[in-house]
């Protein structure tokens, strides 16, 4: 009998079961590897990466064996646009977001980080990298709410460019981020300082001579256009304040920029409540951390309700175009959550005009390939076994990614259980809480959407 236990034990995986080892086989599933579509596909995962994929792969013997009928397995998502603070990843994990891009962080935590996502290790947070510190000016975006005891380094002239930016590189940026931000695009008498034209230019000079990408945070067309035409590799944001021409169109296509959608971040400031429905979905409730119900319920104190309109129509014009835009989600702003919000970005990329697996490109083997992230975002042999397993089928409706049967990081399955995740936070940062907008004593982090202006009259 004891013999008859453990055959059965091979040939059928409970999630307790692989829980302990990050070697293990799904038997006739559905594969999304990044890029294309394979039906009725055997995986075979060993030592934390993936061995082989395909529909006539032979399964060990010595491997425990998963029934993926009826379901589709992905790679790990990756949310390219963030600001992380303690416990933020391990809520990113809980819904199969294995990495995150953070876009300006205080912590500059970079050596915990760069440490755990070279391992293959056992953890419950997502593997992060990040801008660090922002480069902007003082009291420019977003910095213009912090508190006064907050001191963030700021750029004094052009002059000072290089040496702010080697700054940068050494603390351990993977990347640069600058702003453009005045609030123009509010339509608001209210206004902030921001970085001259000559600053942006010589921001992303150093940048690349750092080899780094440079990634400029601007919401008006104005700001993208100064960007792009001083080489910035990336936009942070799509286009909220108009809906961008022909000619606008055609110097992002020449300039090969790629794009951060965080879509989801201006369908909340419209007031369209879809954060707050995607919150009672019963495959979304059970699994939400505190800090995740925090700010995937909160809203803006005002909405503006034009925003999200423009930003639909640029998302589908740009993506038409052949414009590279990655899923991103600006988490934890108001009406986003980390992990959570990514899925009901791609919904939203889909309304766009994506179809459900160019979304799912977006948000896997594309920033991948643009970040250059250590063989991540694909179902490929000798990529890191972070995975998504579905029910359903999520190339045909994008809603079928909040189905979630298991997820793996570096092989290992991950526990859904928020309060687990809690627990460990909670035990090596003394906290477990989501920031407020513009950083306090308890938080590391910024987000880089300024804040409403509370009136039209710019008070």
């Amino acid at each position: 009998m004891r013999v008859a236990i453990c055959l059965l034990g091979l040939l059928a995986c409970a999630p307790t079961a692989c829980a302990a080892t990050n070697s293990f086989a799904i038997r006739d599933v559905r594969v999304f590897d990044g890029d294309r579509t394979i039906e009725n596909a055997n995986v075979v995962v060993e030592a934390g990466r993936i061995a082989k994929v395909g529909f006539h792969v032979t399964i060990p013997a010595h491997l425990r064996i998963i029934d993926g009928r009826g379901k589709t397995l992905l790679p790990g998502l990756i949310d390219s646009h963030v600001h992380v603070f303690p416990g933020a990843q391990a809520d990113a994990l809980r819904f199969g977001v294995t990495t995150e891009l953070d876009m300006f962080d205080i912590s500059r935590n970079f050596k915990r980080w760069t440490a755990q996502r070279v391992r293959l290790a056992r953890t419950n947070e997502a593997d992060t990298w990040a801008a660090g510190l922002g480069v902007t000016v003082r009291g420019g975006a977003p910095l213009q709410d912090a508190p006064p005891w907050l001191h963030v380094p700021t750029l004094k002239s052009a002059a000072d460019a290089r040496k702010f930016v080697d700054a940068r590189v050494r603390e351990g940026s993977d990347y640069i981020k600058l702003f453009i931000e005045t609030l123009s695009e509010y339509h608001t008498r209210k206004t902030l300082p921001t970085l001259t034209p000559a600053e942006v230019c010589a921001v992303i000079a150093a940048a690349h001579a750092d080899h780094r990408l440079a990634i400029v945070h601007t919401q008006a067309e104005w700001a993208a256009r100064e960007a792009i035409n001083c080489g910035a590799d990336a936009l942070a944001h799509m286009i909220p304040d108009r809906v961008v021409g022909a000619h606008f169109i055609a110097l992002a296509k020449q300039r090969h920029i790629f794009i951060e959608s965080t879509d989801d971040v201006w369908a909340a400031v419209s007031g369209l409540g879809i954060a707050q429905k995607l919150a009672r979905d019963p495959r979304v409730a059970p699994y939400l951390s505190a800090a995740q119900k925090s700010t995937l319920l909160a809203k803006d104190k005002k909405t503006v309700r034009w925003l999200f309109p423009n930003v639909l129509a640029n998302t589908r014009a740009l993506h038409a175009a052949g414009i590279p835009i990655v899923a991103g989600t600006d988490s934890p702003n108001p009406g986003t959550a980390h992990g959570v919000a990514l899925h009901e970005e791609l919904q939203i990329l889909v309304k766009a005009g994506f179809t459900p697996q160019e979304a799912l490109h977006a948000a896997t083997a594309l920033p991948d390939a643009i970040f250059h992230l250590g063989r991540r975002g694909h179902v490929t042999p000798g990529y890191r076994a972070d995975l998504l397993l579905v029910r359903g089928n999520p190339i045909r409706n994008i809603a079928d990614t909040l189905s979630i049967d298991r997820i793996w990081m570096n092989g290992y399955a991950v526990s859904r259980t928020p309060e687990n995740h809690e627990r460990a936070v909670n035990h090596r940062t003394g906290s477990q809480r989501a920031p407020s907008r513009h950083g306090d004593s308890r938080s590391a982090t910024l987000q880089d959407r300024p804040k409403l202006p509370r009136a039209q009259s710019g008070s």
